[in-house]
Order: C-alpha cells, then sequence, then structure tokens
C-alpha cells in the first residue's frame, strides 16, 4: 500500500481530472456553448461550432493522455517493452 502522502497527491489528480472533463462538458451544452455556435470565422474550412467541438474532442484526449502517463509514472512499475527479448 503506497504511503498516505502519495494516495492523497493522486486523490488531488483524479480530482482535478474529473474537474477537468466537467468543464470540457459544460462547454459543450447549452449556456456555453451557444455563444460559440457560429458559422463565421471559420477554422480549417469548419465552421467555427465545428472547430469549437473538435477542439474540445482533441482536449479531452489530452486530458486523458496525461492521466494516462502520470499513472504510469506514479506505479512505479517498467515499461512492457524494456523486458522482452524479442
Amino acid at each position: 500500500m503506497p504511503p498516505q502522502e502519495t494516495r492523497g497527491r493522486g486523490r488531488g489528480v483524479y480530482v482535478a481530472v474529473a474537474l477537468y472533463y466537467i468543464a470540457l462538458f459544460v462547454a459543450l451544452i447549452w449556456p456555453v456553448y451557444g455563444r460559440f455556435a457560429t458559422i463565421e470565422p471559420r477554422i480549417l474550412s469548419m465552421p467555427f461550432s465545428l472547430a469549437y467541438v473538435v477542439i474540445a474532442l482533441l482536449l479531452s484526449f489530452v486530458g486523458l493522455l496525461a492521466l494516462y502517463l502520470w499513472e504510469a509514472r506514479s506505479s512505479g512499475e517498467p515499461d512492457r517493452d524494456e523486458g522482452s527479448a524479442t
């Protein structure tokens, strides 16, 4: 079992990630999304409202990737590819 301070810090990371995803969710529903639901300007020839959703999707991916890398680093386990001889 990890020391108490490690568990406390880990819980804080999970709370931060949960708040991050709640903020992304709120950004994609009516009160907030309505402010950005416009056709102009176009970003990479997509209407701004669609580009806004794509950017939120990319931010979601970055959040999950960061959490994955943090968990891999905090677990202390070596990478699976390091021990393979083939």
